[in-house]
């Protein structure tokens, strides 16, 4: 059912997931800089003092913030990355999306066919190391 409510994906070229990641990676520097200038009109707002009273020093203020900052890192590590990877690595693989896990595919037909040959030839060196034992 849910298979034709959710829209099929297209097969495209790497240019415009090249670009949105180099964007996501240069937005990061950007907003370090815009957290900075929001918290200090925060904290230094004249309409709100409760800030400033619950945190006697902007670099107090910072280091709450900074701290608050941490620990969200910390859940996104231990508990998001990892989901999105298996999420990102279930959606390469489907419909064989992903050269490289179809040349690990065959790969592993591969070696499963010359496993199969070792172990006849190992069988044939058996039988033709007996006979000659039984020749001798």
């Amino acid at each position: 059912m849910f298979d034709q409510l959710i829209p099929r994906q297209r097969k495209m070229t790497t240019r415009l997931g090249g670009f949105l990641v180099l964007m996501g990676e240069t937005m990061f520097l950007f907003s370090i800089l815009n957290f900075l200038m929001i918290s200090r009109l925060q904290y230094y707002s004249s309409g709100d003092s409760y800030i400033r009273a619950v945190f006697p020093h902007y670099l107090l203020f910072l280091g709450a913030m900074g701290l608050v900052g941490i620990t969200a890192m910390w859940i996104i590590y231990v508990y998001i990355l990892p989901s999105k990877q298996r999420f990102a690595e279930e959606q390469a693989v489907k419909d064989n999306r992903s050269p490289t896990y179809d040349k690990i595919l065959q790969v592993q037909a591969e070696l499963t066919e010359m496993r199969k040959m070792m172990e006849e030839l190992s069988v044939k060196i058996e039988k033709l190391a007996e006979q000659k034992t039984k020749g001798s």
